[in-house]
């Protein structure tokens, strides 16, 4: 009986396992932006990044940043700073990093608006 050099056994072992493995494929870029189903108050919905999430998420902040409300000056400062950062990222297709910044513009006003 012969056996397998060490190095055959490592190159058979990963391909076994790489074939095994699930396939996973992430959504394309230019997949519309879906809300999960059955979304609660209060719950950030998961959608995929897309530049028409991101034209969304800005006109939530714009909205918020718009209405009349008791938001102190610093959070309306930092979610206005946010929030350019956000759309200028999303416009230089960057949107995981412009979905983010957007995210937290708002969370920021919507927590400054309920302790206010």
């Amino acid at each position: 009986m012969r056996l397998l050099p060490p190095m055959s056994v490592c190159l058979l072992g990963l391909v076994g396992s790489l074939a095994a493995a699930p396939v996973g494929h992430a959504p394309p870029q230019n997949a519309p932006a879906r809300p999960v189903a059955g979304k609660e108050e209060g719950v950030i919905s998961v959608t995929s990044d897309s530049t028409e999430y991101c034209t969304q998420l800005t006109q939530n902040v714009d909205h918020l940043l718009a209405t009349p409300h008791g938001i102190p000056v610093g959070a309306m400062d930092d979610a206005h700073r946010l929030r350019i950062e956000g759309d200028t990222l999303c416009k230089h297709h960057h949107l995981r990093a412009g979905i983010a910044r957007l995210r937290r513009a708002l969370v920021l006003l919507e927590h400054s608006q309920e302790h206010s």
